[in-house]
């Protein structure tokens, strides 16, 4: 690829606006993919924004959202007071659980099930959460209690079966989920589109047990700041070993991230 110059790059921030933020079709839309995951590159890379990581993270949920809904909902049998999945392991990027703990941040009784969640979990290895079960600690009165800044896996977890999860995670039967039939494509074409836009930013892009990340975030004063500026507050938070080592999706992020570096 030829490196394109100033007017280049001009021209292509200016077409990607046809793309930024909209619900796309995941699977024959490359163009969206590049427009978004330079989008926010660029914003991530912003220095002069102190909010940039936790305002790229909230970008990435609308735009996760509007797409998952453009591509249909009919299947869906997640409804508000369905809350057995959220008694499993989840893990996400910095950015998310910056956003998250903003959105926590002075609420007493939240905070103190941020903590003790958090205990336990240091407690607890991954590959035995799935048999070691417990409430996540945003969840309240069976509903999620900061719906609008959860995690993105948690926005892209759409089961199109209860009578499924109830025999996951109530009876703690070994099956797969029944996923709706395309939020599994819309999830992963946003994992890459994130991961690839942190690594161009050149900030860290694994995934970190929320449990422990959160309440470290809560406890840090002004955490969004410090782990911009590289310090290393979160080094003792567990990274989710479903990451290790090279995968398809790895190397869909890696190609990509090849291909936008001289765009930037």
């Amino acid at each position: 690829m030829t490196t394109p110059g100033d007017a280049d790059r001009a021209q292509l921030l200016q077409d990607d606006v046809l793309w930024v933020g909209r619900p796309f079709d995941v699977l024959n839309n490359p163009r969206a993919i590049q427009a978004n995951a330079r989008h926010l590159a660029l914003m991530l890379r912003n220095a002069a924004d102190p909010a940039r990581a936790t305002r790229a993270a909230s970008f990435m949920g609308h735009l996760l959202d509007a797409t998952m809904a453009a591509h249909g909902s009919a299947q869906v049998a997640c409804s508000k007071g369905c809350h057995y999945c959220c008694k499993t392991y989840v893990s996400a990027t910095i950015p998310e659980i910056l956003l998250l703990a903003r959105a926590v941040r002075g609420k007493t009784a939240t905070e103190a099930r941020v903590a003790e969640a958090a205990a336990k979990s240091v407690r607890i290895p991954q590959d035995q959460r799935e048999a070691n079960r417990f409430v996540c600690p945003i969840l309240h009165d069976k509903v999620c209690s900061e719906y609008a800044q959860r995690p993105l896996v948690c926005r892209a977890v759409l089961s199109k079966s209860l009578d499924t999860c109830l025999r996951i995670f109530e009876l703690s039967q070994n099956e797969p989920m029944a996923l709706t039939d395309n939020s599994v494509n819309v999830r992963s074409c946003m994992v890459i589109i994130w991961r690839s836009a942190l690594i161009l930013a050149g900030v860290p892009h694994q995934h970190h047990e929320m449990n422990h990340a959160l309440a470290i975030a809560l406890a840090t004063p002004d955490a969004e700041r410090r782990w911009l500026a590289g310090e290393p507050i979160f080094a003792a938070v567990a990274m989710d070993k479903g990451e290790d080592g090279p995968s398809k999706l790895s190397g869909l992020v890696d190609h990509l991230v090849q291909f936008l570096r001289p765009t930037l």
